[in-house]
């Protein structure tokens, strides 16, 4: 998976990104096949203030069942991925699902 991970206002450390990325495999399984775009982007959105206030946005292009979105925020930023990484992995089966229903309708065999 060829992931692109972006920071405003945070420092993507190596480490930050390797969990980022095992932790969006470990999300969505097989389905990281499917993918031609992945993009994490994290955000503090407070500055140095501090609180509830790391966003994570995940962008996930699909072959052929579109773009997908999500986004969650919290405390810290590995929080902030794995609640980011588990609504991905709601929104895929969703998507994909919808997306393999409309085939067999349609008579396109998988």
């Amino acid at each position: 998976m060829d992931m692109r991970m972006t920071g405003n206002n945070v420092s993507i450390s190596a480490a930050l990104k390797t969990y980022a990325e095992r932790r969006l495999r470990s999300a969505v399984g097989t389905a990281t096949q499917t993918f031609t775009e992945v993009e994490v982007r994290l955000c503090d959105v407070n500055g140095p203030r501090g609180g509830v206030d790391k966003e994570c946005g995940i962008r996930v292009v699909l072959h052929e069942a579109g773009v997908i979105f999500v986004r969650a925020s919290g405390e810290d930023a590995y929080a902030t991925i794995d609640k980011a990484a588990s609504r991905l992995r709601l929104a895929v089966a969703r998507r994909v699902g919808r997306h393999r229903s409309i085939r067999r309708r349609s008579g396109v065999d998988l």
